[in-house]
């Protein structure tokens, strides 16, 4: 299958894919578990709820933005590619080399 075809189906998903090896990922899930056990042992079962109701729509919050963030940075990649593909003649052998007329800020290389 193609990636356009897995993209209509549903099969590509990369926010259900995607982990992060950073090391500073794992530092701070595990901050913010010590520090949810601290507050969990402090807090009234309510009070606790309520810091997991925040939590949650932090996360939501969060998911949000990364899903804009996604799509801005998707939108800017299909602009760059629509920018090259406008400048393909200028990507013909000539005495220069390959490459040798592309513009850079408007001026030629």
């Amino acid at each position: 299958m193609s990636l356009l075809e897995d993209l209509y189906y549903g099969k590509i998903c990369p926010s259900e894919r995607s982990h992060s090896n950073d090391p500073k990922y794992a530092l701070y899930s595990k901050q913010i578990s010590e520090l949810l056990q601290i507050l969990k042992e402090k807090l009234t079962p309510d009070d606790f709820t309520m810091v997991e109701g925040a939590m949650d729509l932090n996360d939501m919050l969060s998911s949000v933005s990364s899903a804009s963030a996604y799509t801005l940075g998707f939108r800017m990649w299909a602009a760059m590619i629509i920018e090259v593909l406008g400048h393909k003649e200028e990507l013909i052998h000539t005495e220069e080399g390959y490459l040798g007329k592309i513009k850079l800020d408007g001026r030629e290389s």
